[in-house]
């Protein structure tokens, strides 16, 4: 067997691979894993494999969904931290929310009387667990300015406390009180939920401040030297090796404003509309009603900064060379490091200073040379923004008007993108005047003629 540090480092080359990923590998590629971690595993036939693989790597699956958007490499920059982070995460919020579970189940049994009726009691019970809950979270230490956690980190233990009581609950199916445990579970996370939306309105308001700040430090930026370096490799696909797949991602960034795992997604598709437009196939961050939106309409379209074509193509070469996954997730640990690394370089080859110049930031930079090249650079521009990058289908899909603008605003907040000219020279196009937009909009306005009395 391994030695602990040995194993830890197999733990975390194993979960980065997802289920599907092993069911593809050979029993020999598989047995390679198991090697001096798993007992016995030579044994083993490949459905034994791929269980024990998964069941040993949950700790460090767990870091994963825990911090999506960090590659697995970040973590692991020495084992003393990634120790850690097993310890005070894991561990420890789990070992809380254990007793938490502990209270909970017998709180159910003692307010479920005989006669098969609840003690009115249960209702504020149940809420005082919920606050017990947030103020776990509030008292929890953090790096934040004020030492406590980051919001964002707040509602991912959340999360995690949330799963883990729903786990302890339905491990307890043959339980006496399992009908009533699963009764009580609801309106517990119903109650979180209820009393997490005020530190989202919180965190709302913290938004508008920020964003306000950030428009204030808004930096202009030149697109030209983007688009060259973006045209320049689409335009020489086939002189690429495999190694400068980055070169192709980042690319395909600026053209479309997608993100990173949108762009390296299996099944994400770019069809040809016309030279300026694609339709895109493969929306993530959809829950709840958008979700129901997507799936009922899966495509729409959207422009690109350059001759579609030379996107379509792009997208198909990662295919290609194998550079996209079946799993969203998968895509943050398996190429969010190297594109992090790339995009580094390539704000130094440009001698960009902006903090917020990121392979996310593209998808800001890219909406605004939108606004300027496809919506005459109108400044009121939300619901613009938010058609061309997919956000508010959900209210789109019960008729309503798009309620979230704080989204769409934040593409307003940290770019003053200039020389936007080359993307007209590129796709050879005019701009559209505000006359063209406002006469367009007339067309699409039915006017009923008056009924003329005849008498």
């Amino acid at each position: 067997m391994l030695n602990a540090e040995e194993q830890l480092k197999r733990r975390q080359k194993i979960s980065k691979y997802s289920e599907q990923d092993l069911k593809d590998m050979t029993v020999a590629g598989l047995k390679r894993l198991a090697s001096g971690i798993i007992p016995s595993y030579a044994k083993m036939r490949k459905v034994q494999l791929i269980k024990e693989l998964l069941v040993v790597s949950k700790p460090e699956r767990v870091i994963a969904e825990l911090i999506p958007d960090t590659p697995l490499e970040a973590i692991e920059t020495n084992t003393v931290t990634t120790k850690e982070f097993v310890e005070n995460v894991n561990e420890d919020l789990g070992e809380w929310t254990q007793k938490l579970y502990q209270e909970f189940r017998a709180l159910v049994q003692s307010r479920w009387r005989k006669d098969g009726t609840w003690d009115d009691a249960i209702h504020g019970d149940i809420s005082g667990l919920a606050y017990r809950v947030i103020r776990f979270l509030d008292e929890r230490e953090g790096h934040q300015a004020n030492g406590g956690l980051a919001f964002t980190t707040k509602l991912r233990y959340r999360t995690f406390i949330c799963n883990l009581l729903t786990e302890l609950v339905e491990s307890e199916k043959d339980a006496v009180y399992f009908k009533q445990l699963k009764s009580c579970l609801e309106m517990l996370l119903r109650q979180i939920k209820i009393q997490i939306n005020d530190l989202t309105q919180q965190k709302k308001g913290l938004q508008e401040r920020q964003l306000a700040k950030r428009k204030k430090a808004k930096e202009s930026i030149s697109f030209k030297p983007l688009h060259d370096f973006a045209v320049k490799t689409l335009s020489n696909l086939d002189k690429l090796s495999f190694r400068q797949w980055k070169r192709v991602s980042i690319s395909l960034a600026i053209f479309t404003g997608r993100r990173l795992a949108e762009v390296h997604k299996k099944s994400a598709r770019f069809e040809y509309v016309d030279k300026s437009h694609v339709n895109f196939t493969g929306q993530l961050k959809v829950k709840g009603d958008a979700e129901e939106y997507f799936k009922k309409n899966p495509s729409y379209k959207i422009p690109v900064l350059v001759d579609a074509k030379l996107v379509i193509e792009g997208h198909q070469w990662l295919k290609n060379n194998d550079k996209v996954v079946d799993n969203p997730k998968a895509v943050n640990r398996r190429y969010s490091g190297d594109i992090s690394q790339a995009m580094k370089g390539l704000k130094a080859n440009l001698n960009i200073n902006h903090d917020f110049f990121t392979y996310k930031g593209l998808r800001t930079i890219y909406a605004q040379v939108c606004n300027k090249v496809f919506n005459s650079d109108d400044g009121d521009n939300t619901l613009y923004l938010a058609e061309i990058l997919g956000h508010g289908r959900g209210e789109l899909l019960k008729g309503q008007n798009i309620t979230d603008m704080l989204t769409p605003q934040s593409y307003n907040s940290d770019f003053n993108v200039t020389d936007t000219d080359c993307v007209l020279e590129a796709i050879k196009i005019k701009p559209p005047t505000k006359f063209k937009l406002a006469k367009k909009l007339v067309k699409k306005i039915k006017i009923k003629k008056p009924k003329i009395n005849q008498d």
